[in-house]
């Protein structure tokens, strides 16, 4: 993988992560942190009900 920054006509710099090989592929690095960032978020919010839970069994085990 490599990183490839370019600027629009409208002067507005893109970063792109590109992948070798037969197919090549790339990426906006902007859309590939946002996506990761929903997906630990996404996970985090799951987790927080079923934390509580243990938490709250928590109390009633001693």
């Amino acid at each position: 993988m490599r990183l490839h920054t370019y600027r629009d006509q409208s002067r507005a710099r893109h970063f792109d992560l590109i992948s070798g090989g037969d197919h090549s592929r790339s990426i906006d690095l902007v859309l590939a942190i946002a996506s990761g960032m929903l997906v630990v978020g996404a996970a985090c919010a799951l987790l927080v009900p079923f934390t509580s839970t243990v938490a709250g069994l928590s109390q009633w085990v001693h």
